[in-house]
């Protein structure tokens, strides 16, 4: 004895919209069940379309009673009761009271030190800050860079082909 499936809901509902597979609408013609469904659904899609229409056709003064209705239920919500501008003017108030204390109340840095340094340096004769002057402008290659400059006369003398070797290998 042979088994057969019937057709579930988005396969009827495929049959009723004209989509159905071939499967689905050869067995849907072939079994009294599934047509039985077909039927049944194709009767509740016409009462629904007749009780939306029923619905949509009412008359004119139905649509502006509602609309009135609707507008007063929207227009009676009452605000709430401290109102937002409090809510804002609050947070305002305690940003500008936490800007305040933070200007205040922050550590500061010791303003006393460039002043001192400023009078150390006012001690330096003139001139010995004229003859420093002199010297460092005279001085080939800046104090900080001396270093490099060894460095660079390292790496030159290693570049550098030897004396004692000659161009023809040898030596003489």
């Amino acid at each position: 004895m042979k088994t057969t499936q019937h057709c579930d809901e988005d396969a009827i509902t495929a049959y009723l919209l004209g989509t159905a597979e071939r499967k689905d609408a050869n067995h849907v013609d072939a079994c009294v069940d599934c047509y039985a469904r077909v039927e049944r659904a194709r009767i509740q899609m016409k009462e629904l379309r007749l009780a939306a229409d029923e619905l949509t056709s009412r008359p004119e003064h139905f649509w502006t009673r509602q609309r009135a209705a609707i507008i007063d239920r929207v227009s009676d919500t009452k605000p709430p009761a401290l109102g937002y501008r409090w809510v804002w003017f609050s947070g305002v108030s305690l940003a500008a009271l936490v800007l305040v204390l933070v200007l205040f109340l922050w550590p500061r840095q010791n303003h006393q030190q460039p002043t001192q340094v400023a009078r150390v340096t006012q001690d330096i004769d003139d001139d010995t800050l004229l003859t420093q002057i002199a010297n460092d402008v005279q001085r080939p290659v800046p104090r900080a860079l001396e270093p490099a400059t060894l460095l660079v006369r390292a790496r030159n003398d290693m570049a550098q082909p030897s004396q004692h070797h000659t161009s023809r290998g040898v030596q003489q």
